[in-house]
């Protein structure tokens, strides 16, 4: 069975780079990290659908 997904989009810190994630519609929080700069972060939801909040791990 598959999980439906939903994309999570957020801003590094460090660099300032817009990152994409997708992550299970159920999710409030998961890890990436930066696609620019490689800086790991922390990511979770906001009252927006699509745009999370980072903070660097």
């Amino acid at each position: 069975m598959t999980t439906p997904m939903t994309t999570a989009e957020w801003i590094c810190t460090r660099c300032g780079s817009t990152n994409r994630r997708l992550v299970p519609v159920a999710a409030t929080r998961a890890e990436d990290e930066c696609y620019t700069c490689h800086t790991r972060h922390q990511i979770e939801a906001e009252s927006r659908p699509v745009r999370w909040r980072a903070s660097p791990t």
